[in-house]
């Protein structure tokens, strides 16, 4: 299931970059995960926080807000970084944007638990704990999302 609240072994960390020369950006990633002992450590030099979300298995809604409004309130992360929730395990073909294909994702699983995530970051939102915050549906497994999951990022709002 959903781990916010899970304790485990932490793993060890290293930051990973995504070139991407055309555009002139080196992204450089640090997955932290549900390791939420190193988000003290970790995010106060954040720029972006990318929360990812299983949408493939039933949302919990209470571990998700806790977990999120403990990560806008409580762990540093500057004022005014941007957030982006990332509903992951949306399997669809990134290539097809028929009608048909569209209404699938849509009325899909990751469809009904990003709303969900939207709502709940809308709370914490009505907190004054983030400023900027999207959901958007991916898939690391089809590359679905990812595009513009990058764009989003790098607060590029152009679409190719």
């Amino acid at each position: 299931g959903n781990v916010w609240l899970e304790k485990r072994a932490p793993l060890a960390l290293q930051w990973e970059p995504l070139s991407r020369p055309f555009e002139r950006i080196q992204l450089n990633f640090l997955a932290l995960g549900s390791q939420q002992g190193l988000w003290d450590q970790h995010l106060p030099s954040a720029d972006v926080l990318v929360f990812v979300v299983d949408g493939s298995e039933a949302f919990d809604e209470a571990a998700f807000s806790s977990a999120f409004s403990r990560a806008m309130t409580s762990c540093g992360l500057p004022d005014g970084a941007p957030v982006l929730i990332l509903v992951n395990k949306v399997d669809a073909d990134p290539d097809d944007d028929s009608k048909a294909a569209v209404a699938a994702i849509a009325s899909s699983p990751g469809a009904e638990v990003q709303a969900q995530c939207s709502a709940a970051a809308a709370a914490c939102a009505g907190a004054g704990a983030v400023r900027q915050c999207k959901a958007l549906l991916v898939s690391a497994k089809t590359g679905y999302g990812a595009e513009e999951a990058i764009r989003a990022i790098c607060g590029i709002r152009l679409v190719f």
